[in-house]
């Protein structure tokens, strides 16, 4: 295969990633702001939405949960990044801390697995991020809402509510957050980094959350498998770019890497339980191979009908 070749898959490889990721950012943006909630939902007022006016950033995201609110509430009373942790990523919680904390703060993010009593009364004014988002309100059993209001800087509003559904048995979780950044809105990649970033680890808090109400637990070793099988997915749809460009079939391994970047889109956003993100990941790795096994002509060995084929006939 010439250079010229290459060159040009190269090229055009580009384009469709290129072509690909808005279509899919296109789908998926719109659905981060109300992941999981209702029309009603989104319409509805709930605390803390008079203090934004004109938000830059506004998500609304419900969380049906199997248990009653008596049981989700000591989760959610208890939420703090020097308390309970946000039930999320924590090697992400923590870069991110140690780059916006301030002098002399020290809080290493760790998520509770169980319920702590002395953090069961939170009160106005409690932290909940660093000294920056702190309480604003408490409704024991209904709602925490917390609050940042930094004119020069910024208005941050985040509520965390409780409802009944199915006569108690059940709970709705609804989670509003809003933010505003003065100068931000000239600023797209700030936006752009702080929806996808901020909904990736609300997703994976609400499932935090919905596992420990529920009964369940999440071992130590949930999060590294979480990023060992993205990374795999990852590697595999970076596999399957190099077959692209080296081999002379070229339309299986073009497959499998569309494949894996649809695949890498639902682990990051969707975050589905680990056996089907492990599945997902042996289904690309046996697409790789699929790929790496195609037939194709080899110089030694031409194809039927060639020169050496006819010759061999006559």
């Amino acid at each position: 295969m010439t250079l010229r070749t290459r060159l040009l898959r190269l090229l055009l490889g580009a384009l469709l990633l290129a072509g690909l990721l808005p279509a899919l950012f296109a789908i998926t943006l719109p659905a981060m702001h109300r992941w999981g909630a209702s029309e009603a939902e989104l319409a509805r007022a709930l605390p803390g939405d008079d203090l934004i006016s004109h938000p830059l950033i506004r998500w609304t995201h419900g969380e049906t949960i199997n248990a009653p609110p008596a049981q989700v509430w000591p989760w959610i009373a208890q939420i703090g990044d020097n308390r309970a942790g946000y039930y999320s990523y924590t090697f992400i919680e923590n870069r991110v801390g140690a780059l916006t904390g301030g002098a002399g703060y020290n809080v290493v993010y760790q998520n509770a697995d169980r319920i702590h009593p002395e953090w069961q009364n939170p009160q106005p004014g409690d932290q909940i991020i660093q000294t920056v988002l702190k309480v604003r309100e408490v409704q024991p059993g209904r709602y925490l809402l917390a609050d940042a209001t930094h004119p020069e800087a910024f208005n941050w509003v985040w509520l965390w509510q409780l409802e009944p559904v199915d006569g108690g048995q059940h709970t709705r979780l609804l989670v509003r957050f809003g933010i505003q950044l003065p100068g931000a809105e000239t600023n797209p990649a700030m936006t752009f980094v702080m929806d996808v970033g901020g909904f990736v680890m609300e997703q994976n808090m609400l499932q935090g959350i919905k596992t420990r109400a529920e009964g369940g637990s999440e071992p130590g070793w949930t999060e590294p498998a979480e990023i060992a099988l993205w990374l795999a997915a990852l590697l595999a749809g970076l596999a399957a770019g190099v077959l692209y460009l080296v081999q002379p079939d070229w339309e299986r391994p073009l497959i499998v890497a569309t494949a894996a970047v649809m695949a890498l889109f639902v682990l990051t956003f969707v975050q589905p339980e680990l056996w089907v993100r492990l599945l997902m990941d042996v289904v690309l790795a046996g697409g790789v191979v699929w790929s790496a096994l195609s037939p194709h002509p080899s110089p030694l060995r031409p194809a039927a009908g060639g020169p050496i084929s006819q010759a061999q006939h006559a």
